[in-house]
């Protein structure tokens, strides 16, 4: 007996997504804890076995002609799976797209790459409405702290909207941020991005820095940030963050949504930070933007919002809808 609903490869999303219509859906998305359309719970976690192998659940109704979707978004992350025979990616994902008016599944969505491309697009938007739409005009600069999928993916988003005149990229293993930087310099033709051999030479006058790594421990340090800079802090942990305790305190802070900041980063208020509030906020204007002498930094949880107005697009793509 076939599936009762479609299933949509990462292959597929792939083809179907375009970067103006990621920022587009993803925007909405932030707006709408703001506008009253967003309906959603913090993402439940629940470990898995003896191993810190870990189960996020993330369910969540956007109320939108356009964008609106019921969806359950869940993803595993299973830090030994690149040690397989073969090796495995540590995150796999997968989106459960469901009719509004029944609660049917309409399709199954893998969702590996259209989170690395919801992430990026949530960095772009809180980087346009914090730090200003201009922030790649001449002479800017922009740092990644990471050359994994998604520091790479960033790079790409980031120079999509904002065309920086210099992208510098560190990681730990300095081979995987030269392969990196001149991989992208094919892709855009140009010579703009370079591999920095330390983090304070990557920081250093950046106008704009994305921290994107697994880290443990610290790896920005205030003296290195650029006053006014913006930061997108990607990297989430409980027990860690990839900025020093000096540079949350100096700076404003936002969030993707209240609830999930109140849940997962306590840590950071620990440190002294002060969460300002939501971006979604800021783009309806219901609190004013930093302003440009202010230091920002927009901590990145992620949220089932995001999650709806991509299936949404996805799905309508997919059918030939959009």
């Amino acid at each position: 007996m076939p599936f009762p609903y479609e299933y949509i490869s990462d292959e597929r999303v792939k083809q179907l997504l375009t970067w103006p219509k990621a920022f587009e859906v993803v925007e909405r998305a932030m707006a709408s804890v703001s506008t009253g359309d967003a309906f959603q719970t913090t993402r439940k976690v629940v470990p898995v076995g003896n191993q810190p192998n870990l189960l996020f659940v993330m369910p969540g109704y956007l109320k939108d002609p356009k964008y609106g979707a019921l969806v359950s978004m869940v993803f595993t992350k299973y830090g030994g799976n690149p040690k397989r025979q073969p090796p495995l990616p540590i995150i796999h994902a997968d989106m459960a797209y469901m009719d509004e008016e029944t609660g049917v599944t309409k399709a199954v969505i893998a969702c590996n790459e259209a989170m690395e491309w919801v992430t990026a697009a949530a960095s772009v938007t809180a980087t346009k409405h914090l730090h200003g739409p201009d922030c790649g005009k001449p002479n800017r600069i922009l740092a990644v702290i990471g050359a994994g999928h998604q520091g790479r993916i960033h790079a790409i988003a980031f120079q999509k909207y904002f065309n920086f005149a210099e992208v510098r990229i560190w990681n730990r293993t300095a081979s995987k941020a030269e392969n990196v930087a001149g991989e992208l310099n094919k892709k855009f033709n140009k010579t703009v991005f370079t591999a920095s051999p330390t983090v304070e030479e990557c920081v250093r006058n950046a106008d704009v820095i994305i921290t994107a790594t697994d880290a443990v421990q610290t790896l920005v340090k205030y003296p290195w940030v650029k006053k006014g800079a913006h930061i997108n802090a990607i990297g989430v942990s409980p027990f860690a963050t990839e900025l020093d305790a000096d540079t949350y305190k100096a700076s404003k802070i936002y969030c993707d949504y209240k609830e999930g900041a109140e849940a997962e980063l306590k840590h950071i208020s620990a440190l002294g930070g002060k969460f300002e509030g939501q971006v979604g906020d800021v783009i309806t204007g219901k609190i004013p933007a930093p302003s440009v002498d202010d230091t920002s930094i927009f901590q990145s949880l992620g949220m089932p919002m995001e999650y709806c107005a991509i299936a949404r697009l996805i799905y309508d793509l997919h059918k030939g809808k959009k």
